[in-house]
């Protein structure tokens, strides 16, 4: 066997591993990232994972929003979604930011405070720009991500978020920080 096919068999192994560990993390962190008391279908919620659909529209509206940004407002603090109790569950703050047409926001320099239902924090997402549709509660940002909940952080470039699917998939550059993942012995 040659080295390259000994490396893309070691990458294969690694690949169906990483799979495996996948799986086992989310029915373990199913309970926190859904909520108390709430384990969701696995492979139902994986299988959402695969649909990029609706990225790709959002993706596709990024080029001709940014162009559309011709008088933002600075220092736009926006509400982005709310709990069943009322209270802000995603709060922008943008310091600059063009809300086009009813439903879509574009910004730059964002950060979005993410609030649980008694209203204290539950995570920080930062990002170079956004372009935000607030009916559909989904993202898309080009630039550098940077996003944090408790001792867990994503890090990357491009990305594009989903609150009502508790959903965020880092294109490129993607770094995770966690300590959710358990010792395995022989990794």
């Amino acid at each position: 066997m040659s080295v390259n096919h000994k490396r893309r068999a070691s990458v294969s192994m690694a690949v169906k591993g990483l799979g495996v560990l996948c799986a086992a993390l989310c029915a373990h962190c199913g309970s926190t990232a859904f909520g108390e008391g709430a384990a969701p279908d696995i492979e139902q919620w994986l299988a959402k994972r695969a649909d990029t659909k609706a990225w790709e529209e959002l993706s596709g509206k990024w080029e001709a929003s940014r162009a559309a940004m011709t008088a933002p407002a600075e220092n736009l603090v926006l509400p982005l979604d709310h709990h069943e109790n009322g209270r802000v569950r995603a709060l922008l703050r943008a310091e600059k930011a063009q809300i086009l047409g009813t439903n879509l926001v574009f910004a730059l320099n964002v950060k979005v405070e993410l609030l649980q239902p008694d209203g204290k924090p539950d995570g920080l997402l930062l990002a170079e720009d956004c372009l935000i549709d607030r009916a559909a509660k989904r993202g898309f940002s080009r630039g550098a991500v940077d996003v944090t909940q408790g001792e867990d952080r994503l890090k990357g470039r491009g990305m594009y978020f989903a609150t009502d699917d508790q959903f965020i998939k880092i294109l490129s550059e993607c770094e995770i920080r966690t300590f959710r993942i358990p010792k395995f012995r022989g990794l």
